[in-house]
């Protein structure tokens, strides 16, 4: 199990760098959009809000499971914690489990919608960027938030089962 996290995890952290490509992205249109405008007055990037929000998709959930892994994502546990190392793993183990569950419908949707997409050929209004291979960007950052998810239910389902068991540290 170990290994197959350590796997996982560097795997999503080498897709991880896509998302920090299209913030970089994001910032370079909004900034050259906010120079011209400031400098010329008439001449902005066409499409630039298009632009940006694609981008944001592509932030967005190419990065989901490296925040998982890095326990980034907000968790109210101030009840939890009250029950004790099982009785917290356990809660933790239920929410995480119920939520990968959720994330997997949410993966299955996300690709099987890539096809109306395609057969609709929706896109962008300005730019005409057609919006299927977000669509697919979108099921695979799922995809891998599954994973990650399914990962650390295990994890914290294993935590309950031996709560005396010593923590790792990655």
């Amino acid at each position: 199990m170990k290994k197959f996290h350590a796997a996982v995890e560097k795997f999503c952290g080498g897709v991880s760098y896509i998302s920090m490509v299209a913030l970089l992205f994001a910032m370079f249109v909004l900034v050259i959009d906010i120079i011209l405008h400031l400098c010329t007055k008439n001449i902005r990037i066409l499409g630039n809000r298009e632009m940006v929000e694609l981008s944001m998709v592509v932030m967005m959930f190419l990065y989901m499971a490296v925040t998982q892994f890095q326990k980034g994502h907000v968790r109210v546990d101030m009840f939890v914690n009250k029950f004790g190392p099982r009785g917290s793993n356990i809660v933790f183990g239920i929410v995480e489990g119920v939520t990968t569950v959720l994330c997997a419908m949410l993966c299955f949707k996300s690709f099987s919608q890539t096809g109306t997409y395609i057969q609709s050929a929706l896109g962008t209004s300005v730019l005409h960027i057609p919006f299927w291979p977000f669509m697919i960007i979108m099921g695979v950052g799922f995809a891998l938030f599954t994973l990650a998810l399914l990962i650390t239910t295990i994890e914290f389902f294993m935590k309950a089962a031996h709560p005396d068991a010593p923590e790792e540290t990655a």
